[in-house]
């Protein structure tokens, strides 16, 4: 195994820029994330060295601070970026130790390394604390948002990744990390529109998207989500859809992903997470029958995807059949189906 050298930028700058990459992607030039993401048959080790300490002293603040994030190349070759890098997020930033983090990255240094400067950020979620239990829910997160790929074509990409933190010669910790996929990179790839400010109505939304995103949301156990204010959802306008798609992330709050600190909001008739509750608008009964089908189709699909996960163990995955099960016992019953999802609730 080489060591790996931490490259200034005059040295990056010299070399070539499909050196870096593997001859089969000359042809397309893949951002960093693309670049991590496509390595389907490993999980890649990134080293980020920066002040700790400072970070999460500092954490609410969401300051920008200096960094150096090394990985290897398809060649196996060390390489290293200077960056910045910085907390964000909501709810995981007050709760957790590690908080979620934004690394910035310099577009200088991506050009010689051959991958697009137009996307210079990366997102990832970290372990909320250093210990297994924690890291274990992390991981789930991340078959959630694998689970939801076989739901909806348009989806926010992920990679687990194998993160160590370095503060100068000491490691502060190695644990597993979810890489999220950067919101302009995500609009880019569908060839979309993330739409911002403003309130958002359900009637506004491609029914089909809606429909089955409020079930996967329901098989789930997460009720920490809302159209409205788009709280834990992209809105997008992507081409061959006539109206907008509803796209779900941040699943830490799901009763499939374990938290800790998960609890539902106090306006809702549940007293944990674990409990299932539908949050659909004005849903029919055709409309409930219809997306119920669908998902008892994608059932066998569903279980295998989290019985191949690997990276949990047995317990868990005991568990998490255990619990999907009893989201389709719901869907075998037609009687359960019009009680849990035809409603009149309306915006």
């Amino acid at each position: 195994m080489k060591k790996i050298l931490l490259l200034p930028l005059a040295l990056l700058a010299l070399i070539p820029a499909t050196s870096l990459l593997s001859q089969s992607q000359e042809k397309t030039t893949l951002s960093l994330f693309g670049f991590l993401e496509q390595q389907n048959d490993s999980i890649p080790v990134l080293k980020l060295d920066t002040d700790w300490g400072l970070l999460i002293r500092k954490k609410r603040e969401e300051e920008y601070q200096e960094g150096t994030l090394s990985f290897r190349n398809a060649a196996g070759e060390a390489v290293s970026l200077d960056v910045k890098l910085r907390a964000r997020g909501n709810v995981r930033k007050e709760v957790c130790y590690y908080p979620p983090i934004k690394v910035k990255l310099q577009k200088k240094q991506l050009v010689a390394l051959g991958l697009d400067p137009n996307f210079k950020s990366l997102k990832f979620a970290l372990s909320c604390q250093g210990s297994r239990q924690y890291e274990d829910c992390l991981l789930r997160e991340a078959l959630a948002y694998k689970l939801y790929e076989t739901v909806h074509p348009i989806y926010l990409k992920t990679k687990i990744v194998r993160l160590e933190g370095n503060e100068g010669d000491k490691n502060k910790f190695s644990f597993y990390a979810l890489l999220i996929e950067d919101e302009d990179e995500f609009a880019a790839r569908i060839n979309g529109r993330v739409l911002g400010q403003g309130i958002v109505r359900v009637s506004s939304l491609n029914r089909d998207a809606y429909l089955k995103m409020c079930f996967f949301q329901y098989m789930i156990s997460n009720v920490d989500w809302s159209v409205s204010n788009k709280h834990n959802l992209e809105i997008v306008q992507s081409p061959g859809f006539e109206r907008a798609v509803p796209v779900p992330y941040d699943f830490d709050y799901a009763g499939f992903t374990g938290t800790h600190y998960a609890v539902p909001a106090p306006t809702l008739p549940i007293k944990n997470v674990n409990e299932r509750y539908f949050l659909g608008f004005y849903v029919t009964e055709t409309e409930a029958l219809q997306t119920a089908a669908f998902f008892r189709a994608l059932k066998e699909d569903i279980l295998q995807r989290c019985a191949n996960f690997s990276l949990l163990d047995d317990r868990a995955h005991n568990s998490i059949e255990r619990n999907l099960s009893k989201f389709f016992d719901v869907l075998e019953d037609e009687k359960k189906i019009r009680r849990e999802f035809v409603n009149n609730f309306k915006e």
